[in-house]
């Protein structure tokens, strides 16, 4: 697999350190145009639904444009961190957030995601894909319930 043009003008292709395998593992990227427009749908359903969009993204980069999984979902939660710490000062500062409730959230999601990017570099990609899809099922069923009216 080789870089498509975009990717190329961009840099996109890079290696991650796998600790699993114990090496360095070069990727390319294909598809970017298509992944561009499906990052764009993300955010539309993210606005439109007020849905988290991370999801959307990891499957645009891992099954659009190809990137390996752990560096679709790590990439992915860099975005959602920038997005989030962008919209969280607009939010605090209009009074929106009670302190009381978002600092122990936002300890316990510190605390999770440090302990899942240490997860994460000791799993090969087919187990956290194995992990990954059963959460994307229920994900996409939790939708549908919903548009239907239903919550479980």
């Amino acid at each position: 697999m080789r870089n498509d043009r975009l990717a190329n003008w961009l840099h996109l292709s890079g290696s991650y350190p796998d600790r699993h395998l114990g090496r360095e593992v070069p990727y390319q990227v294909t598809h970017t145009p298509q992944g561009l427009g499906m990052m764009y749908i993300a955010g539309v359903l993210s606005g439109l639904l007020g849905i988290g969009s991370g999801v959307f993204k990891v499957l645009a980069m891992d099954t659009i444009m190809r990137l390996p999984l752990k560096v679709s979902t790590t990439t992915s939660n860099f975005m959602i961190g920038v997005t989030a710490a962008a919209s969280a000062g607009i939010y605090f500062s209009r009074g929106d957030i009670p302190p009381l409730i978002a600092a122990p959230v936002a300890l316990g999601v510190l605390a999770g995601a440090f302990a899942g990017s240490h997860l994460l570099a000791r799993l090969s990609n087919k187990t956290l894909r194995l992990i990954f899809l059963p959460i994307m099922a229920i994900i996409a069923v939790q939708m549908v319930l919903r548009g239907f009216g239903l919550t479980i």
